[in-house]
């Protein structure tokens, strides 16, 4: 069984170890140690979560999704950004990323945000795609960036 958690501190290792994972499958940086070290600094308000996936029978940490609050006034209020999604290899497919989803859409809906809102990655992740279709988003666009 699958048991969903809001991370804190002591979490900074699994979190860290899960988002350099991901950041290795599609190709991004930072590592594992750069990462821990953002996560210790996040701030504990409400603006920013760490949800976890943990299977109860090996306590181990196998999902992670970091989500942040934005205020869009283009979608009427306050939104969630979902800027990471990793689940390990050996539990995909058995439902833990849509858990772990869900989650955040009730910590959403709890905090009165008008939508949740993710950047997929492009089309040679197809599959990250039509699981996002899945669970209801549609697109809205292609994002850009600015680096500092």
């Amino acid at each position: 069984m699958i048991n969903l958690i809001v991370a804190d501190e002591s979490y900074t290792a699994e979190v860290a170890t899960l988002i350099a994972a991901l950041f290795e499958e599609v190709e991004h940086t930072p590592d594992a140690e750069t990462i821990a070290e953002i996560f210790a600094d996040v701030d504990s308000d409400d603006r920013h979560s760490t949800l976890l996936a943990v299977d109860d029978e090996s306590s181990d940490v196998v999902g992670v999704l970091t989500v942040s609050e934005s205020i869009a006034l283009y979608a009427g209020g306050y939104i969630g950004v979902l800027n990471e999604l990793y689940v390990l290899p050996e539990f995909r497919s058995a439902g833990v990323g849509k858990m772990l989803l869900d989650f955040a859409k009730e910590v959403g809906e709890s905090r009165g945000w008008k939508r949740l809102e993710v950047t997929t990655p492009g089309a040679e992740f197809e599959r990250t795609v039509r699981f996002y279709g899945r669970e209801g988003f549609h697109q809205i666009g292609p994002r850009m960036k600015y680096e500092f």
